[in-house]
C-alpha cells in the first residue's frame, strides 16, 4: 500500500495536519471496494483529508491531533496500554522528519512511526504543493 503517492500524500497530511493542530498521528483508512462503503468523514475531530481508490480499496487519510487521538483510539476498541504507547510516541516524535501512521483495515489496527523516511513531512508538503495539479483530486 505504501507506494511512493502513498507516501508523499501521507506526508502532506501529517505537516498540513502539524501546522493546524499540532502533533498529531495520521490516521489511513482503506476501505475495500467490494465490502465496505462506510463514510468516516463526518466524524467531527478529523481533519486535513484525503480520500483515493487504488484498485480494490478506497484508502482515506486524515489527520488527529493529540487531544483526539485518545478518545478516537476508544471508538475503535484499542487497548488502554496500547493507547498509552501511542500517546507517549505522539509526544515524543520530531514533526519535521517523523510521521506516526494509525492504519486500519476492516477490523486490523496497525501503529507505525515512519522514520527516517525517503521524504520527510515538510518535503512531501512542498511536493504536493508544487505539483497541485496531479493531487489536488486526492485532497478535500
Amino acid at each position: 500500500m505504501l507506494n511512493f503517492t502513498n507516501l508523499l500524500l501521507i506526508g502532506y497530511t501529517a505537516w498540513k495536519g502539524f501546522l493546524k493542530l499540532g502533533r498529531g498521528v495520521v490516521i489511513c483508512i482503506i476501505y475495500d471496494v467490494k465490502h465496505n462503503t462506510t463514510n468516516l468523514s463526518h466524524t467531527p475531530f478529523l481533519t486535513v483529508h484525503s480520500k483515493y481508490q487504488l484498485a480494490d480499496e478506497i484508502v482515506s487519510t486524515y489527520f488527529l491531533s493529540k487531544k483526539d487521538v485518545e478518545a478516537y483510539l476508544q471508538e475503535w476498541v484499542v487497548p488502554p496500554e496500547t493507547i498509552t504507547t501511542i500517546l507517549q510516541a505522539v509526544d515524543s516524535y520530531n514533526p519535521q522528519l517523523d510521521m506516526i501512521l494509525l492504519t486500519k483495515n476492516d477490523l486490523h489496527i496497525e501503529v507505525d512511526i515512519l522514520q527516517k523516511s525517503v521524504v520527510v513531512p515538510v518535503e512531501c508538503y512542498q511536493q504536493v504543493m508544487q505539483r497541485w495539479h496531479e493531487f489536488s483530486s486526492y485532497i478535500s
